[in-house]
Order: C-alpha cells, then structure tokens, then sequence
C-alpha cells in the first residue's frame, strides 16, 4: 500500500502520521518522533529504519515524506477521505481526530 509520512502540528506539538494513498486518510493515529521510530522499527524491520532518516528529512522539508515537492500536507488533505463515510475533515478536524482524541 502506497503511503506517506506526515507531520501535523498543534500548539507547537508536532504528530507524525502515516497517510494512506490509497484510501486517503491516515493510517495511524499522530504519534511523537519517537513513536514514529519504534511503529517504523516494528512494522518495517531494519529496512524500514535505514529509509526513516531519508524519509524524515523531506517530512521536516515540506510535511510529507512524498518525492514530489508539490505533495505537501495540505495537498494532501484538500483531496481526504477521513471522515465518517469518507466524508472530507479539515485540517483542524483532522488534527482533532487522529492526534488530539486518539485511543490510549
């Protein structure tokens, strides 16, 4: 499944998120950095934390981990699905959805 990092900020928070291509809605809840490094580190395996650093580094660059520049954050949430229903959020809503209301 085709997917990117990205990285949502809240009141100087930043969430780090994996975002679905396919379905185009996030895939986990926001997580801190270091989070990020133990999901990628479990679901990956070593590959997946050799490609982290590279991947990190567009994310802080323009908000997603994409190689197209013109794939930032909010290119990506103009066209979501991550509402009830495949309803289109925000970015606010989003925000409040999956970092600032997710499970424990």
């Amino acid at each position: 499944m085709p997917s990117y990092l990205c990285k949502l900020e809240h009141k100087g928070q930043a969430y780090y998120l994996e975002w679905s291509t396919i379905v185009d809605a996030p895939t986990t809840y926001g997580m801190s950095l270091e989070k990020l490094r133990k999901f990628v580190e479990e679901e990956r395996g070593r590959y997946g934390i050799e490609e982290l650093e590279k991947r990190l580094k567009r994310v802080e660059q323009k908000g997603t981990s994409a190689h197209d520049n013109y794939i930032t954050v909010d290119f990506l949430i103009a066209g979501n699905r991550a509402g009830e229903g495949n309803r289109k959020l925000s970015k606010k809503d989003i925000i409040e959805k999956y970092c600032l209301n997710r499970p424990k």
